[in-house]
């Protein structure tokens, strides 16, 4: 790592909390995919620092007796344990399932929710199972930290029972009902989509907006995208300028500040964009 962003080790329970750090600004907490690591994000959250942020990444690996509710309180330890609360929280994938359970049970922590590309929603056996066949979307595992991320997971003390304990949760049914516990506390919230996401389809994101009663932001190619393929579920990766100014922008809509550009937005409160 660069001296730009510092590791944190806090003690949770009987293990060590890592907890990467950048920038010097006002507080702001990333939550990692599935299987990743804060340390997988160091460009991401190098671009964030860059807009006055000073961005905690934590590493939110649970080993044994696997809960959502376990991973969100990590992550409030996290933000406690660095002087981060509260703060506007992003979660990329499923990083941004556990942002939303952590609203619903540290509400006083969370000052906003910005969920990217997250399964908010139960995917089902079929969106499941089509995930777990090669195709496209297999193409996100070449992004090098991430692929490190996973494989570090997965060989670590109870690393792959953990993995397969979170991954039964993408086929639960209480996700909506947790969405519907976190609009009753009326967090500021919003969703960004990759409009072309090989991994999970617009159909989640736009269910999840629904359910929520928030905007949907799509994330579009020619919509001010710098990339030579269009963006996907690692969009935070591949192009983590882009990302942190377009969370930027969301955040100050959701602040009723003025956004620095403009942004295509499927406004889901009253319709869903097909």
């Amino acid at each position: 790592m660069t001296p730009d962003i510092k590791r944190y080790r806090l003690r949770h329970r009987a293990r060590p909390l890592d907890v990467w750090v950048a920038g010097n600004g006002t507080p702001l907490l990333l939550l990692h995919g599935w299987g990743l690591s804060g340390r997988a994000y160091r460009a991401t959250m190098l671009a964030l620092a860059e807009r006055g942020y000073r961005v905690a990444a934590p590493s939110l690996a649970v080993a044994e007796g696997w809960s959502i509710q376990r991973v969100a309180e990590i992550a409030a330890e996290a933000m406690a344990g660095i002087d981060a609360a509260p703060a506007p929280v992003v979660g990329h994938s499923f990083g941004g399932a556990i942002g939303a359970q952590l609203a619903v049970d540290h509400t006083d922590f969370v000052t906003a929710l910005v969920a990217v590309n997250s399964p908010l929603v139960s995917l089902g056996h079929v969106r499941l199972g089509r995930i777990a066949l090669p195709g496209a979307h297999y193409r996100i595992a070449g992004h090098g930290a991430a692929a490190a991320s996973l494989v570090r997971s997965a060989f670590s003390p109870g690393g792959v029972g953990s993995l397969m304990r979170s991954m039964r949760w993408f086929l639960g049914t209480t996700q909506e009902t947790m969405l519907r516990e976190l609009v009753a506390r009326d967090v500021p919230r919003a969703i960004l989509w990759a409009e072309s996401d090989t991994l999970i389809p617009l159909e989640v994101g736009k269910r999840a907006a629904e359910v929520m009663g928030c905007e949907l932001h799509l994330i579009r190619p020619g919509d001010g995208w710098p990339g030579k393929r269009p963006p996907d579920h690692d969009w935070p990766f591949r192009q983590p300028q882009h990302f942190a100014q377009t969370v930027h922008d969301v955040l100050a809509d959701l602040r009723g500040e003025k956004p620095q550009r403009k942004r295509r937005t499927a406004r889901t409160k009253d319709e869903t964009t097909r």
